[in-house]
């Protein structure tokens, strides 16, 4: 964002100047603009520096700043790429829980996102990893997913990350 001259950073002697409304008001002295600006409680800001005379606008500049600054934040949120989101299931999940965690994994497809599916197996469930990879693959299944990284053991812990159908 380059920086505008406001007020007193002004040198030129004669502005082409336009009100807050977008109205213009011709050609004025720069003493002129600064008594319009300051009875209005506005600045004065130069928008088009390189014009013969230079343009310049009333206007709040910290509302105007601050708008700004906001449109800027929009962009940068549009332009955020596709995140890998988590669900972790488990080897005894019931119906509901799974249709649940199935429609929040949609909800990251449509974002999307990738979504990490994981499950780890505590204790005496170490002897289910057959089911453990079924889970997955039921998941991926009913998700209409393909893999981006097939279902992998970590220890006691299997995943696998999941994306959208091309």
């Amino acid at each position: 964002m380059n920086k505008q001259k406001i007020n007193q950073e002004i040198f030129a002697n004669r502005l082409m100047l336009i009100d807050e409304n977008g109205k213009s008001l011709g050609k004025v002295s720069w003493d002129q603009a600064m008594l319009l600006a300051y009875d209005r409680e506005l600045d004065l800001v130069e928008v088009g520096p390189n014009a013969n005379p230079p343009v310049a606008k009333l206007l709040d500049f910290g509302k105007e700043l601050y708008h700004q600054q906001k449109q800027i934040q929009k962009q940068k949120a549009k332009h955020k790429g596709p995140q890998l989101k988590e669900i972790k299931l488990s080897v005894r999940i019931d119906e509901h829980d799974f249709n649940t965690k199935l429609n929040r994994a949609k909800d990251f497809f449509k974002d999307g996102d990738k979504v990490r599916v994981y499950i780890k197996l505590m204790g005496r469930e170490n002897i289910f990893q057959d089911k453990a990879r079924e889970v997955i693959e039921r998941f991926k299944t009913e998700l209409n997913a393909d893999f981006e990284e097939s279902i992998k053991r970590l220890g006691n812990q299997f995943s696998a990350i999941l994306k959208k159908v091309s």
